[in-house]
């Protein structure tokens, strides 16, 4: 069952980082990063879904720049360090945009796999 109170949260934030181990949280996105705000300080990450999480090949719903974006902005005004990291329908169209909002992890499945030459399209979503 999905972890529902915030103090359940705290408690599994604390117990990953007492066993030395990085902490990340996953939004959907319809998520707001309201919601989950008051934890930023205390992680390593956040993984913005930019599909419905299910299966693979899905378009990129645009408006989840604009919570990329955001969440850039909250980092640099809090100074924290956390990564971002984005997830659904990155491919050679959309890597630009999300790197461009402040994404600095991206996971690609579909657009690798279905590429005729993995290792050139990995140098290419990498490219600024």
């Amino acid at each position: 069952s999905a972890v529902k109170k915030k103090e359940d949260i705290k408690e599994l934030i604390n117990l990953i980082k007492e066993n030395d181990i990085k902490v990340g949280i996953s939004i959907k996105p319809e998520t707001k990063l309201e919601e989950i705000k008051e934890f930023f300080p205390y992680l390593h990450q956040v993984l913005i879904m930019t599909v419905e999480p299910g299966y693979g090949g899905q378009t990129l719903i645009e408006s989840t720049i604009d919570k990329i974006k955001e969440l850039k902005e909250y980092i640099e005004k809090e100074n924290l360090e956390l990564d971002i990291e984005v997830d659904g329908g990155i491919n050679l169209q959309t890597n630009q945009k999300v790197i461009q909002a402040g994404a600095n992890i991206l996971v690609c499945g579909s657009s690798i796999l279905k590429s005729d030459n993995y290792k050139e399209t990995v140098e290419r979503l990498k490219q600024i």
